[in-house]
Order: structure tokens, then sequence, then C-alpha cells
């Protein structure tokens, strides 16, 4: 019953005193006045939702569009994190028209943080995020228009995938709820850490589900299979377990209606063919990519950095590396006695602590407070087999992620549009138990954390005001001309996570080589190999100085 309604049924008691009288007729018109502008803006956006593809198009171009126009201000950022120069490394090597490098003669003073120097020099890392980093160098000159690149398609994937699920408009408004939360100025989009090759990727699995449920063809089977390629060469493991996921949901969806036959009833040429020319063509380009790196085609340079460099497992369930490699630098040991190794063994000894850091760290990136309502209002207040089946793919992810040391928002990101899916469900069937509000409150859903997004460009434009200063040092050595050697010296307390030895791909052709100080005898090694070069000490920790480096 409405404000007013309630006021007409008290018409006995005594009448109020006109002063008084005015509040509730005042509320009474913003109320009517709210529901009306909102149902007008909400019956235009379901209009305009129906043209699905223009849609999608267009979800994708407007993260680029605000995102190149706030570049003046937020310029292109520099790389900080030790994963963001190894995708780095991968871009320059495919832009260059390789897939990886030969090992240096030096190698031994350029050993860094998840790059192999052995068999080949290469990033450990999966090889699409390189790849959209590469596109991004090559058409537009620098490796982060990659980036920006693969946050459009992220998009545009996410809005065609909540097309499948949820009617147009909701579908709309999630997609722009997902592009504020996830963040048009967040490390998404602002880094090379990579998050939204997997999430595209994950959206095109996801969206094809519901599609297939109902009627199989060639674009949709298509699109799922490409779906799995960049899962794959993203986020293989959490990729593996979502796929997995999604087929038996699809299964089990197509029992569920009724269909005679939901296992073999898929079988249809439509769906096979497609599966098997894009599968057979992922599969082939894994293997070849993973042979001219490793000299396997079945052991992952993730597998192959692991053996190399690693004193601890992925995951904490498995047990420590009985013949730990030996590591020549002492920043490398630090790095896995100091960071990896207390935070596995709290883990393994309380694997509780990993669900705390999931829900308190990592599902937040995903997840505002007005979304999680939406999903619990979907789980409590729905019975609908498309909510009971995004929420058991999402809890599969999570459970797989829980099994690793670190779990971080991108190790999620194939999984991202479930959250969505649950979050405007939620928020429909609230909006429809609300009544004439309904709408405006679905509008704000979606608007409060696209607005929100916006509001971390304060936070971005703050973060890259003042370069990283490795940046600074390498500017002050190439003020003086010439090519350069830079041997990086630390102190005992230095911190691990400000890393400064990372190079080109072709170390030899840049201008400043990045080498660690060995001591005078290994360096001279290293200063007899680059007599052309002018060689300088860098003392990276507080207060950072770079001066002539003078052999004794």
């Amino acid at each position: 019953m409405t404000l007013p309604e309630v006021l007409e049924c008290g018409a006995a008691q005594p009448k109020p005193a006109p002063a008084r009288a005015s509040k509730p007729d005042a509320a009474a018109r913003w109320q009517a006045a709210v529901a009306e502008w909102s149902q007008r803006i909400f019956r235009a956006l379901e209009y305009a939702a129906r043209r699905k593809l223009l849609v999608a198009v267009t979800m994708a171009l407007l993260p680029l569009g605000m995102r190149l126009a706030a570049l003046r201000a937020i310029p292109i950022p520099q790389p900080i994190m030790h994963d963001e120069f190894s995708y780095l490394l991968a871009a320059d090597t495919f832009r260059s028209g390789r897939l990886t490098n030969p090992t240096h003669p030096m190698w031994e003073h350029f050993e860094t943080f998840h790059e192999l120097m052995r068999p080949t020099y290469q990033s450990k890392y999966p090889p699409a995020q390189g790849m959209i980093l590469a596109l991004g160098w090559k058409l537009l000159g620098h490796p982060w228009y990659g980036v920006w690149i693969s946050f459009g398609l992220m998009c545009g994937c996410l809005c065609w995938m909540l097309q499948g699920w949820l009617p147009p408009v909701y579908a709309l408004l999630g997609t722009l709820a997902a592009m504020g939360q996830i963040g048009i100025f967040g490390y998404w989009m602002d880094s090379y850490w990579g998050g939204a090759v997997a999430a595209a990727g994950g959206a095109l699995v996801l969206g094809a589900l519901p599609r297939l449920v109902r009627r199989g063809s060639l674009a949709v089977s298509a699109a799922g299979t490409l779906g799995v390629v960049l899962l794959a060469n993203s986020r293989p493991y959490e990729g593996l377990v979502m796929v997995a996921g999604a087929a038996a949901a699809l299964v089990w969806w197509r029992r569920a209606r009724g269909m005679p036959r939901p296992l073999t009833g898929l079988f249809g040429w439509r769906n096979v063919v497609p599966f098997l020319l894009i599968g057979a063509c992922g599969a082939a380009w894994m293997a070849y990519y993973d042979y001219r790196v490793t000299g396997s085609p079945w052991k992952m340079p993730y597998a192959a950095y692991y053996e190399n460099y690693a004193l601890l497992p992925q995951w904490y369930i498995l047990p420590p590396n009985p013949h730990p490699p030996e590591l020549r630098h002492a920043v490398m040991r630090k790095f896995w006695t100091d960071l990896e190794g207390p935070l596995y063994w709290k883990t393994r000894h309380n694997p509780a602590f990993v669900v705390v850091k999931l829900s308190a760290d990592t599902l937040p990136f995903f997840c505002s407070t007005l979304t999680f309502f939406g999903i619990v209002a979907a789980l409590l207040l729905t019975r609908s087999i498309k909510v009971r089946l995004a929420a058991a793919i999402g809890g599969l992810l999570c459970c797989a992620v829980l099994l690793e040391t670190w779990n971080l928002p991108h190790y999620l990101a194939g999984g991202t549009g479930l959250v969505f899916v649950l979050g405007m469900y939620g928020a429909r069937v609230l909006g429809i138990k609300i009544g004439r509000l309904g709408p405006a409150f679905v509008l704000l859903f979606a608007a409060t954390p696209f607005v929100s997004g916006l509001a971390n460009a304060v936070v971005a434009y703050r973060t890259f005001a003042k370069p990283p200063l490795r940046t600074i040092a390498a500017r002050n050595m190439l003020a003086h001309g010439g090519k350069h050697v830079a041997i990086v010296q630390y102190e005992a307390g230095h911190d691990v996570n400000s890393e400064w030895v990372f190079n080109a791909a072709d170390i030899d052709a840049a201008p400043i080589v990045w080498a660690r100080d060995m001591g005078d005898a290994k360096n001279r090694e290293l200063l007899d190999y680059y007599r052309d070069r002018q060689v300088w000490l860098v003392h990276a920790d507080p207060p950072v100085t770079v001066t002539p480096y003078n052999h004794r």
C-alpha cells in the first residue's frame, strides 16, 4: 500500500494540522516524480537494449573512449610489479616476430622473477596477455594500448554473455555495473598484469552456455570454443575448472528443461565442427609454443620456471620441493624465504587463512556491498535454475582458487560475469517486489558501482603523478647518451617486491642492460662482454644513487 493510500485509509482519524500535512504531500509528490522519471528512463533503456549487437559494441567502445579522454590527466602507466615486466618481455618478443629468445651468454647476470633464462629466454606465463600487449605495441606504438583494447573487448563480451542470461536491459545495466566495479581506472586497465583477457574468455564460455541449452549454432559454438582457447592461454588451471563446471551445467540444464538427449543432442554438426576446428588449432598452437620455449610440447613455461627457481609449490596442499634448485642471487632466495615461504606455511598449517583472504581481499574486487545484497537476494528469493547453476560454477571456481597459496582478483577473472548475472538477477527480483520504485532501485543498483568506479580516477591520478624510481634512474643514464649497463645493488633489508633487473627481449640491442651485482670478479665478465657501453653502479634502495662503476 502506497503512502497516499495509507493516509486515505486513516480518514476517520482526527484531521492533522495543515502545516504537518504538507510534509506527507511533499514526500508523496517526490516519490511519484522519482517513480515516473525512473520508469521513463528504464523504458528508454529497454527500447535501446533490444538492439543487442549494437549495445554490445557500444559497451566495448564506451570504456575505451572514457579512458582515452582521461589520458592527458592520467597518463599511460609505468610497470611496477614483477609480473608486469614478465608480460612485457613476452610482448616485446612477440612484436619482434619471435616466440622466444635464445639464452644469453651472460644469462646468470640477468636472472629475475617470473622469467625463464634456460632453455630459452621468455616469460613463464601463458602467451595470451603478452600477445594482446604485442598487438597494441605493434598497432599503436605502446604495449599499454593492448591492455586498453583487451578491456574494451572484455566489456563487449560481458554484455554478450549477460544477454544470454538476462533480459536485454538488465544485461546493459549489468555491463555498466561491471565496467565501474572492475574499474576503467583499476588495475585491469591501468597495469600490465592482466585480467581482462581471461575475463573475456570466460564471458564467451558462459555466454555460450544458455544459448547452447536453447539451440546450438555455428556462431555460438565458435564463440564458446574461442573462450576456452583464451582461458587455456591466460589462466589454464582456473580456466580448466570453470570450463568443466560449465560443461556439467550445460548437460544438467538441458536435462532440467526436459531435452530428450541432454548430452548426445549437443553433437550436431553445428556444435561439433567449430569446436573441433578452433579447439584443434588452439591445442596445436599451445603445444608448438611450449615446444619452442621449453623444448617439449608437454611442458609449459610455468612448469619449467618452477623447476629452475621454485623452492615451494604453487599449491599449498603439495609438500615442499624435496630437491630445491640452487639460486645464485640473494634477492631471489629472499623472495622465497621472506615472501612466499611465510604465506605458504601459514596457509598450509591453517587453510582457513586462504578462505579469509579470498573473502576479505579478492572477492570485494568484483562485488560491491550493493552487488553482494543482490546476489543474496537472488539466492534466497528465487529457485531459478539459472541462479543455481551460476552460483555452482562460481563456487567451484572459488574452491579451485582456494587450493592455491595466492588468490589475486585476476585468478578469478574467468568467472567475472557470474557475479553480475547473480547481482542483476537479484536486482530484478527486488525491483519487482518494490513495485513503483522498482525501476529506480534497479537503475541505482547499476549506477552506484559505475559512478564509484569513475571515482577511482582520483586514485589513479595520484598513483601515476610521479614515475617509479627505476624509470627516473633510467632517464638519468640515457641523458648521457650512448648505451649503458646498470649493475644493480641492494641492501640486506631490500623489499623484494621492488625489483629493478628486467631486460628487453633483445638484451644486446637495448639502450640499458640491467644486471645483478655479482662481485667484482663476476662483474668483470660482464664488463668484458659490454666493452662499448657506459657502466653504472645503481644503488636501488632509498636514497637511490647512480654512479660510474669503478672496478677494483
